[in-house]
């Protein structure tokens, strides 16, 4: 047997416990959505949970979107998982969610501009577009707060543009 595929390997075991949270999350992400849906998750938590039902399902929704991606991922580089990029994987299905719902959030605020309808299967998609996407999400949520606040993407340059005084 070789070491690639000895039960020891430490590699191999990061990479199974990984793939089973996601596939867990992914799977549970559904499920929780059709509980929603159901009100069987209202009847069980015994929290009303209709005023925000909308912002639930697209954190459900962009969970989703970011465990598929790093599905995706783990698919791609099974070999080379290790314990640095395993929370990597762990935290992507949260930070899918939060990103998803606060994206929807700029999005009726009028900050963030997309011409979609005010449907919640229009809010679901694009939650699932937001977690799928988070990096460039990321990049261009980074880049509009340095335009608001003038902020500079260049850390060379300082913030008003002017160079410092000697």
């Amino acid at each position: 047997m070789s070491p690639r595929f000895s039960p020891a390997n430490p590699k191999r075991w990061i990479s199974i416990v990984t793939t089973l949270y996601l596939l867990i999350c992914f799977a549970g992400c559904f499920w929780m959505g059709a509980m929603l849906r159901s009100g069987e998750l209202t009847h069980l938590l015994m929290i009303p949970l209709l005023p925000i039902k909308t912002y639930v399902y697209c954190a459900l929704s962009g969970a989703i979107g970011g465990t598929l991606y790093a599905l995706r991922l783990v698919h791609q580089y099974y070999e080379q998982l290790d314990e640095r990029w395993m929370w990597w994987y762990m935290l992507r299905p949260i930070q899918c969610a939060g990103a998803a719902v606060m994206t929807i959030v700029l999005f009726q605020s009028g900050i963030l501009l997309l011409q979609t309808g005010d449907s919640l299967y229009a809010k679901v998609g694009t939650s699932f577009l937001v977690g799928f996407g988070y990096g460039k999400l990321m990049d261009k949520i980074k880049s509009l707060t340095e335009t608001l606040f003038n902020g500079s993407s260049s850390k060379k340059q300082p913030p008003d543009g002017k160079p410092p005084q000697e």
